[in-house]
């Protein structure tokens, strides 16, 4: 049975219990011989509330124990498997605050550590409800490495802006560090004071990882490889990382690939997709990496495989296009898609040029040459979506230039799609 209904159904037996008619006159006269306890009226309620704590803690004093691990007013910002987590007590209490010269107190209320990540339980109070016009730095410092902050949600806990609970990522500690400082900076126009809270590291409530495998598997998109590194597993998340192309790749370009700029991997286990917490993609001096992260693996799974959705490319396609107005509507094929020019209008001494492409393509570095001089780019407005009798949706915005002529020429530098991606898994091995 559940604890908590446990609990509730407990409770209720004992708010049941009847209380003898003469015990309050009986406490009463007791009472009145001690001159120096004040005199007050006690209710049947009151009598059968005392009887259940003392009754009912004595027997279960264990569970209150366990339930005092449990962080409270988080819940409102947990995921299912956070809260999975913290009905188990899992992780480390901290329970350490800091009161600012301002009177507003932070309280690190405990961390989850495990091999993907560190998740740090604050809170904030504010008896004046200012803590919406603070700005802040948040981060954790062991010996010689800062840990810092990586993102974040947080929650208001009353209407009044007074106290607000956060649920903060860090990466995880070195396995050495066994002191960290939680530094938390709190600043606004005339203000600035930093918190420093230190504790020591009980790495017996860390919680490692469940499934931890080199994936070393690449395929090949739009003429680049695509490598999978690695999948960590833990309780509190399950990372994917790799890199696309290498830095001979991002050093050389291609004429016309430039690079990637977003990629959709989905994790399914069992069949069932895990969802998916962020995403993110770099480019360093080891090239372009992305690493996907996602909720918790559910327990028992017989299988689990990566599939590879959608990779959004860069292209330099440094196309010209002579426009004439006689010739229009224009369209220009570019890697089987379409850019369609609809319109040219001469609207208060300057052009606007309305262009169509599907929703996912993007037109960069966008230059008019008028009789041949540049046009200095005022703005590009966005008109209207219209869905296309295949379920695809195209995008419609008028790009406006300083200016007006006779010879018109349009250059695109860069387009930027998303290229959608058929029948490329990858398995993982579930021991």
């Amino acid at each position: 049975m559940d604890i908590e209904k446990r609990l509730e159904e407990e409770k209720k037996e004992y708010d049941n219990i009847q209380v003898p008619k003469d015990m309050e006159e009986r406490l009463r006269r007791a009472l009145e011989k001690e001159k120096s306890v004040k005199r007050f009226k006690i209710n049947n309620r009151i009598i059968a509330s005392m009887l259940f704590l003392f009754i009912f803690v004595g027997y279960h004093f264990n569970t209150f124990a366990y339930y005092g691990k449990k962080l409270i007013g988080y819940e409102g910002i947990m995921s299912e498997s956070l809260r999975d987590l913290n009905q188990m007590g899992k992780g480390q209490e901290i329970g350490k605050s800091h009161t600012f010269k301002n009177s507003v107190e932070i309280t690190l209320d405990g961390i989850m550590v495990d091999e993907n990540q560190m998740l740090a339980f604050y809170r904030l109070k504010d008896p004046r409800g200012k803590l919406e016009s603070y700005s802040n730095r948040v981060e954790f410092k062991g010996f010689l490495k800062t840990y810092m902050h990586r993102a974040s949600v947080g929650e208001y806990q009353d209407d009044n802006y007074e106290e607000i609970v956060y649920i903060a990522e860090f990466d995880p500690p070195g396995i050495f560090h066994r002191n960290l400082t939680f530094e938390y900076t709190l600043q606004d126009d005339d203000y600035i004071e930093t918190a420093h809270i230190s504790f020591s590291l009980d790495r017996n409530k860390a919680m490692g990882h469940t499934i931890k495998e080199n994936l070393n598997k690449t395929v090949e998109v739009e003429g680049m490889k695509v490598h999978f590194e690695r999948i960590v597993a833990t309780p509190t998340q399950t990372l994917i990382e790799g890199s696309i192309g290498n830095i001979v790749d991002l050093i050389n370009p291609s004429k016309e690939h430039m690079g990637f700029s977003d990629i959709d991997i989905r994790l399914l286990a069992d069949g069932w997709e895990i969802e998916k917490q962020g995403s993110g993609i770099r480019t360093d001096v080891k090239g372009i990496t992305f690493e996907n992260t996602f909720e918790p693996l559910p327990n028992d799974i017989r299988k689990l495989e990566i599939q590879l959705k959608e990779i959004s490319v860069l292209k330099k396609p440094n196309m010209t296009i002579d426009l004439y107005k006689s010739e229009l509507p224009k369209i220009i094929k570019y890697d089987n898609r379409e850019i369609r020019i609809e319109d040219i209008q001469s609207i208060d001494g300057n052009t606007h040029i309305t262009i169509e492409t599907e929703k996912d393509m993007r037109l960069l570095e966008v230059d008019l040459l008028i009789d041949g001089e540049d046009a200095k780019f005022i703005e590009t407005q966005e008109l209207e979506y219209n869905k296309e009798l295949d379920g695809g949706i195209n995008y419609k915005r008028n790009i406006i230039f300083k200016g007006e002529g006779e010879k018109l020429q349009l250059k695109i530098g860069h387009i930027a799609y998303t290229k959608k991606i058929d029948n490329i898994s990858i398995p993982i091995t579930v021991n």
